[in-house]
């Protein structure tokens, strides 16, 4: 999924790098039979420029790049969602590429995920004695849906996203607890910081964002990065939102897997509760 990680760390690459790296997204079938002079002449740089670019997105060489690409082109790789803002495209067209970069993220974000760990993520959160949910601005609302599903399987969790709240409860936090912080660009100062706190509490720190090159994501203890399209969507994607929302449903249902007996006695108290608001 070369394609896709070109994407998910084109706002890390230099401007020389995001000028090599938006020719090869624009043209991979073009860039699979090209040198890398040729690919630098087409840019307007230098071949060591388009080698500095390969191990920017975690490759080898442009003979690795190639390669990647050519299995990407052979799968059908579906990315080429043109952004939804122009003035000129009516609400149908609108819709029909938000909702085809919304299908792309997920497709993307699954195929980007080490299943291994999530399956360690998921142990840790179900054995955990309490589950400190961090997120503000669009990230508050997943974190509260996380909160309440991760609950509903008899998990301790609670969600913060008030700013000092946030950081007062990261205090708090001790050895076997889990601080689950989400934030799409994987850099917002008060869940990094609640992050940092946590850990230094000896709570385990998970981190569901973008960017795999963020603060949030590499001090982590574990991190999750989901597919983001930067390029056609630079204010923050409902698709990584989307993105966000899925791991942790997929979490809960792992979770629940782990004890499939005490998933179904929680699942029947919380339809006891529902049928009770319900006309």
């Amino acid at each position: 999924m070369t394609i896709a990680k070109i994407h998910n760390l084109f706002k890390n690459l230099t401007e020389t790098e995001q000028k090599l790296a938006s020719y090869v997204l624009s043209s991979p079938d073009k860039v699979v039979t090209m040198t890398a002079k040729e690919l630098a002449d087409a840019c307007g740089t230098v071949p060591s420029a388009v080698n500095r670019m390969c191990k920017s997105i975690g490759l080898e060489g442009f003979a690795k790049l190639k390669l990647s690409l050519a299995a990407d082109i052979g799968k059908g790789n579906p990315l080429e969602c043109e952004s939804a803002l122009p003035d000129e495209h009516g609400a149908k067209t609108v819709f029909a590429k938000v909702f085809s970069s919304g299908i792309t993220a997920l497709q993307n974000t699954y195929q980007m995920l080490d299943f291994s760990q999530m399956q360690t993520i998921a142990q840790k959160i179900s054995s955990s004695q309490r589950v400190f949910i961090f997120g503000i601005g669009t990230s508050a609302v997943i974190a509260v849906d996380a909160a309440y599903r991760f609950s509903q399987l008899g998990v301790h969790a609670y969600a913060y996203t008030d700013i000092v709240q946030m950081n007062v409860m990261a205090k708090n936090m001790q050895s076997g607890d889990i601080a689950f912080c989400i934030s799409h660009s994987g850099t917002t100062k008060p869940v990094v910081d609640a992050m940092r706190t946590a850990r230094e509490r000896g709570a385990t720190a998970v981190a569901l964002t973008s960017f795999s090159k963020s603060i949030l994501y590499t001090e982590s203890d574990y991190g999750v990065c989901v597919y983001a399209d930067e390029e056609n969507y630079p204010v923050e994607a409902v698709s990584a939102r989307i993105a966000h929302m899925c791991i942790v449903d997929a979490l809960m249902m792992t979770i629940a897997s782990l004890n499939y007996d005490e998933y179904s006695r929680h699942i029947s108290a919380r339809n006891e509760v529902l049928d009770d608001i319900r006309y």
